[in-house]
């Protein structure tokens, strides 16, 4: 097996970044036009952690490998053995999706943000063992959940902000 990295899926980094964009733009016209401090304020606190959290999504990767799995997150790597992996279980919340890895060195966290997670579990179970994964993981590695609720609140997002924009531009 060579190495298979496995990115967060784009439809949910497309409208993720055109928000932190559009709060770019938003954030700029206030500070150039008529904006009260507390509006400035109020789009500066919005618009740092959205982009952090779209540079974060944008660079995160979790790399199967040979030897482990290979985390790569922004401005940061972290790699975990096959053989250090002592239980894969499984968290769902409505239709978000949590594999736990557990190792001797602590815990890793992967969701069904990441694009084509039924392959990721199918990979981790090959590699891990039966014995060592819960039956929810491998049932998830079957018939994945989706979740679509994610992607529909950041287009939601989109067009709230793309409002406020007009707003702010058109005299009304």
């Amino acid at each position: 097996m060579s190495t298979q990295p496995f990115k967060i899926r784009r439809e949910l980094l497309i409208p993720l970044g055109i928000s932190a964009g559009l709060l770019l733009i938003l954030l700029i016209l206030t500070l150039l036009g008529k904006g009260s401090s507390m509006e400035r304020i109020f789009l500066t606190a919005m618009t740092i952690p959205t982009v952090a959290l779209f540079l974060e999504a944008r660079n995160r990767r979790a790399t199967m490998t040979d030897q482990g799995i290979l985390f790569k997150k922004f401005l940061r790597v972290k790699e975990i053995l096959w053989g250090d992996i002592s239980h894969v279980g499984c968290v769902m919340i409505r239709k978000k999706v949590y594999l736990l890895l557990t190792t001797t060195k602590g815990f890793f966290i992967l969701s069904n943000a990441y694009e084509d997670f039924s392959a990721l579990i199918r990979i981790i179970v090959e590699r891990v063992g039966p014995d060592k994964v819960e039956e929810d993981v491998r049932a998830q590695g079957e018939n994945p959940v989706k979740n679509r609720g994610d992607m529909i609140s950041l287009w939601f997002a989109v067009v709230v902000i793309f409002g406020i924009i007009l707003l702010k531009l058109l005299p009304i």
